[in-house]
């Protein structure tokens, strides 16, 4: 082969790359649902914990984390909230108390605000447990770009599964979204976030 023929198959090989990556990284939908811009995520909502009502701006004046998950989720979701747990542990004490963490439950059928206020104990005293009606827990998800849907399985236990997207919400002190990290985020990663966040002020 000579070497017109081997640069033509280079520069096409690039092509094809740069296509492909293109398409993965500006793909606009997830589980089905279109996605926003980054710059239009975010805003307060009002969901319910074990102590009633808690709405985003209660936490004004902390960095918050938030993540989207539920209770039966296997694995993704327990390895998720430990990255926040360690991330929280290794902070000092006073940044420790400038940190609100957060988890939403997208299946409100199965987790009660009872249920998540003893799963969120178990993780670290400054994460709460909040839900809400399948409608108000739609609104939210479409606020901050998450994603789910409820599927079919075969298990006598669960009558349904869930997929859902996995991402660590960073929310400044004034409840601006300040990042939305993916589910490979390592604890030192969120660590370092929030503490740039909280820097930032």
């Amino acid at each position: 082969m000579n070497k017109i023929a081997l640069s033509a198959i280079g520069v096409l090989m690039v092509t094809i790359i740069a296509v492909v990556a293109l398409f993965i990284g500006t793909s606009d939908t997830e589980f089905g649902q279109e996605k926003k811009q980054f710059s239009d995520l975010g805003g307060d909502f009002t969901l319910t914990s074990q102590a009633g009502p808690v709405s985003l701006s209660d936490y004004e004046g902390k960095v918050v984390v938030m993540y989207f998950g539920f209770l039966t989720c296997p694995e993704v979701c327990p390895n998720s909230l430990n990255v926040i747990r360690t991330a929280l542990k290794r902070l000092d004490k006073e940044s420790q108390q400038a940190v609100q963490a957060i988890l939403v439950s997208i299946d409100p059928k199965r987790d009660t605000p009872e249920k998540l206020a003893k799963y969120a104990e178990f993780f670290h005293p400054n994460l709460v447990g909040i839900t809400g009606s399948q409608d108000e827990i739609d609104t939210v998800t479409k606020q901050y770009g998450a994603f789910y849907n409820f599927t079919e399985i075969e298990s006598v236990s669960l009558e349904y599964g869930v997929e859902h997207s996995s991402r660590y919400y960073v929310i400044d002190q004034q409840g601006k979204l300040v990042t939305a990290m993916r589910h490979s985020t390592t604890p030192n990663e969120l660590f370092a976030q929030i503490i740039e966040v909280q820097e930032k002020g």
